[in-house]
């Protein structure tokens, strides 16, 4: 009991009156317990209704069956499933299932050797999430010293896979090394368990995050820093400093690492780092309600001054990527000249002697791509100054772009060029002018993606500024399946919003048309999905309808999981540059559409999850169900 509770209670002794009244006065009702006490409690089946109770035994059967699996990342992801829903009530068996789940996933990795990457293209990779660390992220919010102990353990064993992938020499991505210097692989995984792990258990989040940071700064770090400056800003803040001052120290001085805590002080949410040769960017969600602090500013501006002044001096016959070193310096001076002047214009001089120093050590070529790329960074944040009205200098940049494609003798370079003014027109909201640029495009695959890429951001917008009819047309003239689909129930959503579900009801029959008559792949059976995430809010018994045409697709398209319910759009260039864009769609997971639809007809919902032939499909699909009657209670 603290000391204010206290008080309460002897204020409450002195004021009740003698005799039987006292007595008879009634106890304040108990306050609601929090999880951690509540885990002990153990609801008994006869408190149960009849439906929870088959809620119930269709996890219980799916979490035992799950053992037998060959495919043990499926076995995993299904017992961990199970496990959180039996915590509040049966808490030993729950925490069997949790360990079973984390077991199985140990031995998915260590027999698969997978590195959680999906190849998109020729160069273009997107991650997917380790289902360790899904399941440490669930077993933390229901016990946060488990939780710990299953960190522990992931962490014991991603540096063994890192010893073994060190004694086999297992290549590694030679770009980064150029760009951001090497590291300890692990801290990336560091990271990213630590950022799974911030909504359950800040403490060890920050912790690992410490580590990880002591290793090196990988891509996700600004990320990082803006989620947990939005949780909490102290932490951040110190974990910023601790990294400046890591790098500060560094005996290997280099600024693409400085670049990737650039954005933190300022409260942005976008990263560039260049070199001249090569350049990268990152978007992210900056900060909510973040207030500059300018000793952050003043302590990054030191620390970039020290970084570079030693990049100046580095001796290029000792050390063989000074040049591409003292050209991302140099990028870093040019990117931030303004920024000084105007939080410490009193560095201004020093500041730009720095800059000539570097601009000598870089081949002119070099230079003048940095320069390009400085005043591209900066029409970039011009416009997002303006927020309306097209970019600076958009007609000026365009024009440029189609003299350079003209000129070109390499057909790929040309068609690279043409597709950048395209998306130039695109961005300044010309969308038919980008239409006929794509339209001059001779390598007739490239010009079919880029067609796609453009008209997605297109619709997007459309759809954004409640253009619906102008973004359907965008919409069906897209090849890629589920892109279509996804657009078109986007659409249908704003209809039924706006109590149009007639409209809604064309949009989606339309849609599923058009899925139907596609082949059977997984951009299909994620269409279906999608469009019977949406009929499901408004009408349950079409949602059946398509559902039932979904699960036909789930039985020719092999492969399906819970890891291809994301959107991912990806376009490289035949001159070898790649966009890619990853976004988590809820309307693709089968598993929460049936447990959607069992909201409806719990029978029939079950009734189609048994005819998925796939056993893991099958038995993640029964949990999800049995789960959705507890959800409904609620």
């Amino acid at each position: 009991m603290n000391r204010r509770s206290l008080s309460l209670a002897l204020c409450g002794l002195l004021l009740l009156p003698s005799g039987s009244a006292a007595q008879q006065k009634q106890a304040p009702p108990p306050k609601p317990k929090p999880e951690a006490e509540k885990k002990s409690e153990k609801v008994t089946e006869a408190e149960l209704s009849p439906l929870e109770q088959r809620g119930l035994a269709l996890a219980r059967q799916a979490g035992d069956d799950a053992v037998s699996l060959d495919d043990k990342k499926g076995a995993a992801r299904i017992q961990a499933a199970a496990a959180d829903l039996f915590w509040l009530r049966e808490q030993e068996y729950a925490r069997k299932l949790f360990q079973r789940a984390y077991d199985a996933a140990l031995a998915y990795y260590r027999e698969s050797k997978d590195d959680n990457l999906e190849r998109v293209g020729r160069s273009a990779a997107t991650g997917r999430q380790d289902i360790r660390l899904e399941i440490i992220r669930a077993v933390s919010k229901r016990d946060p010293t488990f939780g710990r102990e299953l960190t522990n353990k992931y962490i014991e064993e991603k540096q063994r896979e890192y010893q073994e992938q060190r004694t086999s020499s297992a290549a590694r991505n030679p770009e980064d090394d150029r760009m951001f210097g090497k590291m300890d692989p692990s801290a990336r995984d560091l990271l990213q368990t630590a950022s799974s792990l911030l909504s359950a258990d800040l403490k060890a989040a920050v912790e690992l995050a410490q580590r990880a940071f002591a290793l090196g700064l990988t891509q996700s770090a600004p990320n990082f820093l803006a989620q947990l400056a939005g949780r909490d800003r102290t932490a951040a803040d110190q974990l910023y400093l601790s990294a400046l001052e890591r790098l500060r120290t560094s005996p290997d001085p280099n600024t693409a690492q400085l670049l990737l805590l650039a954005a933190y002080p300022f409260g942005e949410g976008q990263v560039r780092v260049s070199n001249g040769g090569n350049t990268s960017m990152m978007g992210f969600n900056p900060p909510q309600n973040f207030q500059v602090d300018p000793q952050l500013i003043q302590r990054f501006f030191a620390v970039a001054m020290t970084l570079m002044a030693r990049t100046a001096d580095l001796n290029p016959a000792q050390m063989p990527d000074a040049a591409s070193r003292a050209g991302t310096a140099l990028f870093t001076a040019r990117l931030f000249e303004p920024k000084v002047a105007h939080y410490q214009p009193n560095l201004m001089d020093e500041w730009q002697r720095l800059m000539g120093r570097l601009a000598g050590l870089v081949n002119p070529q070099v230079g003048t791509q940095i320069d390009d790329t400085v005043k591209e960074a900066a029409r970039d944040e011009a416009q997002r100054e303006q927020r309306t009205g097209p970019p600076l200098d958009a007609a000026d940049r365009i024009k440029a772009l189609l003299d350079q494609a003209e000129k070109a003798s390499d057909f790929n370079q040309r068609d690279s060029l043409y597709y950048s003014a395209a998306s130039a027109a695109q961005q300044a909201g010309d969308v038919a002018r980008a239409m006929e640029i794509i339209g001059r495009i001779s390598n007739l695959d490239f010009r079919r993606k880029a067609r796609d890429w453009i008209g997605f951001s297109a619709a997007m917008s459309a759809i954004r500024d409640k253009r619906y009819d102008e973004a359907r047309r965008y919409a069906l003239d897209i090849s890629a399946t589920d892109q279509r689909a996804y657009l078109l129930f986007e659409i249908a959503r704003a209809a039924v919003e706006q109590k149009d579900r007639q409209r809604a009801t064309e949009l989606l029959d339309e849609a599923a048309q058009k899925a139907a008559e596609a082949d059977n792949t997984l951009d299909k059976l994620r269409a279906l999905l999608g469009i019977t995430h949406t009929y499901a809010s408004f009408d349950p018994s079409r949602a059946f309808e398509v559902m039932t045409d979904a699960v036909r697709a789930a039985n020719r398209v092999p492969g399906y999981s819970p890891d291809d319910a994301r959107l991912i759009r990806a376009l490289e260039t035949p001159g070898g540059n790649s966009s890619m864009m990853v976004q988590s769609v809820e309307g693709f997971e089968l598993n929460r559409v049936l447990a959607r639809l069992a909201s409806a007809d719990f029978d029939r919902a079950l009734a189609l999850a048994q005819s998925l032939e796939s056993k893991p499909l099958k038995l993640g699909a029964m949990v999800a169900i049995g789960a959705s009657v507890f959800e409904k209670s609620k």
